[in-house]
């Protein structure tokens, strides 16, 4: 992107304004912006690539309505007064994505119900059983929202007006998945932003990887050649102890790693769902491969038995010690999510550091591929909804907008241009956004299923695989038939 068309961007979002009137260019280099009167100037940027797609959805006043949604995540579309106008790019664009939809339509967004996410699915649970109409949209924790299904407390997608899941601002998972029997429950679209800003990648500090002369890094990946013996091979032996002849995170390793889901991610990075549809397109449980015990053993080497691995087994996903230690030059590599850039810490890390995907199985394996943290939220319309031509044509238009607006400034603008500080970590980004996963089994584990399986057996020290699976058997193959037998009931 040229420097010139960058600046006017910038200039463009911090001033909440995402398109030009134009007065003077020829008629083929203007185009009118979909529901507005505003004319776009053909700047060649994402932005007007983007804001030239029809949404197709007729325009409608509905007089000042209010659009109540329910989530445990408000800076999905909500922000206090003092957050506002403070000069973050996410938020301004979220803000005027809003303001837009709000002004064609003549709505009011509303925050209906907040709360963690436990106390959000117990809400929704009580409200929808109780036949009250009390919110329109649901953006809920992904894996507590998919529990909830089994009480079929939610509409299908496809019997929704207006929502159109060929277009690119639904994920494609939706219709590949997460759809069953002609039914889609959840669903993932660039209204999600968290889907997309936690995603799961890696991060290495390039000065110590060179200082270690592991080559380059880079070229591994694009050559397909990032494997996870790759990355075991590199940090094996890395260790400096910091005097006290004990291994702690004071000591210097080849890697930090967290337990949660950078452990769980190496699952879906590996080609190893934990559901698959069988040939009658039914979801079975598919996480017992011939590979699978290799899997766990490779994992379980990696962190226990490399010495240059500081691994934490009690730590959650959302802990910082593992960032904590690469910001203090205390490991070379460390799983992160793709907001990572955009912390204050990584904008004054003062060594140079690279982005990565999570590592393939083995070089056979075709792409790259990856997950999104399950705290991420996902939508779904309550049973109790009593308009539901409304409600499609509002989630249908604030998903194209979050495509057109809030998904570029996050990659285009906060990562690629503000915050990633080389050209193949730029590349590197769309190859993570290209292998993302969103799996049946784990979008509908419920807590119940094998998606948070290999996190607990690193904690526990175990990789006798087997024992596992089959302790957990009998749990697991009812939640998923729970969800089915609802799916079946939806469709009905």
């Amino acid at each position: 992107m040229k420097k010139s068309i960058v600046f006017s961007i910038l200039a463009i979002l911090l001033s909440l304004t995402c398109f030009l009137f134009s007065c003077d260019k020829k008629d083929d280099d203007v185009k009118s912006d979909n529901g507005n009167d505003r004319v776009l100037i053909d700047d060649g940027s994402i932005f007007y690539e983007r804001a030239i797609v029809e949404d197709g959805i007729e325009t409608v006043d509905y007089g000042g309505r209010d659009f109540r949604i329910v989530t445990h995540m408000e800076s999905e579309f909500n922000f206090p007064r003092e957050e506002q106008n403070q000069g973050n790019l996410i938020v301004d664009a979220k803000l005027e994505r809003n303001k837009k939809v709000e002004d064609r339509f003549n709505i009011n967004m509303k925050l209906a119900y907040t709360g963690t996410y436990d106390e959000v699915s117990d809400w929704v649970s009580k409200t929808v059983l109780s036949g009250t109409d009390e919110f329109d949209l649901l953006m809920g924790m992904l894996i507590s929202s998919g529990n909830l299904v089994k009480k079929n407390l939610f509409l299908n997608w496809y019997d929704v007006e207006h929502i159109d899941f060929s277009k690119p601002w639904w994920a494609k998972s939706n219709t590949d998945e997460l759809t069953y029997n002609g039914v889609c429950a959840l669903a993932i679209s660039d209204f999600n932003y968290s889907a997309i800003s936690s995603t799961y990648c890696m991060v290495f500090n390039k000065d110590l990887a060179a200082a270690y002369e592991m080559g380059d890094i880079y070229s591994i990946v694009l050559d397909g050649k990032w494997t996870f013996d790759k990355l075991t091979e590199l940090v094996k032996g890395i260790w400096i102890d910091d005097g006290n002849d004990t291994a702690d995170n004071g000591d210097f390793y080849g890697m930090a790693h967290g337990n949660g889901s950078q452990i769980n991610t190496y699952l879906w990075a590996f080609d190893n769902p934990v559901c698959k549809k069988d040939e009658d397109g039914v979801p079975k449980i598919a996480i017992k491969t011939d590979k699978i015990d290799s899997i766990v053993n490779s994992i379980y080497d990696l962190i226990y038995n490399t010495g240059g691995v500081y691994y934490e087994p009690n730590a959650v996903s959302g802990s910082s010690y593992a960032s904590d230690m690469f910001f203090a030059k205390k490991a070379i590599f460390t799983p992160a999510q793709l907001a990572f850039p955009t912390g204050e810490n990584a904008r004054n890390f003062d060594n140079e550091y690279g982005l990565l995907p999570y590592p393939k199985w083995d070089e056979n394996q075709l792409n790259y591929h990856t997950m999104a943290d399950g705290f991420h939220t996902a939508l779904a319309i309550p049973k109790t909804c009593r308009d539901t031509d409304f409600v499609g044509r509002i989630v249908e238009v604030l998903s194209a907008e979050s495509w057109k607006t809030v998904t570029p400034t996050f990659y285009e603008i906060a990562l690629k241009t503000r915050y990633l500080r080389d050209s193949e970590s730029k590349e590197v980004l769309d190859i993570i956004i290209d292998g993302r996963v969103f799996d049946f089994g784990y979008v509908y584990d419920g807590f119940q299923g094998y998606s948070f399986t290999i996190q607990r057996m690193m904690q526990n020290k175990n990789n006798n695989f087997m024992s596992e699976y089959n302790r957990l058997y009998s749990a697991a193959r009812l939640q998923y038939k729970m969800v089915v037998k609802a799916f079946d009931k939806m469709a009905s």
